[in-house]
């Protein structure tokens, strides 16, 4: 199974095992983000950011990350509005149709 490997670097964090970046990265972009990080099978996202080379895609991926999780709460937002004005609609309706 795709179970996660201790970090070859600190020992002690969680990574991606070979087959289980090989899997994430065959199904791609998730939800409108790529996945996985842009990081080595065996090493944990921590040490990671240690690395100098790893470190601006990392940063651009969690730019990313963040930029997709901004508009999913802002889509989710929109949506409890909407569900919310619904029954507004449906008072004023009433208090025109009394007039």
């Amino acid at each position: 199974m795709n179970e996660p490997v201790a970090c070859i670097r600190c020992g002690r964090k969680a990574a991606f095992s070979e087959e289980g970046l090989a899997d994430a990265r065959a199904k791609g972009i998730r939800d409108g983000v790529p996945f996985p990080p842009p990081i080595p099978a065996g090493v944990c996202v921590r040490c990671a950011f240690k690395d100098p080379e790893l470190q601006e895609p990392l940063r651009q991926w969690m730019k990313d990350t963040m930029s997709w999780g901004d508009q999913r709460i802002a889509e989710f937002l929109q949506s409890a509005r909407d569900i919310a004005a619904k029954p507004l609609d449906a008072i004023d309706r009433f208090i025109d149709s009394l007039r």
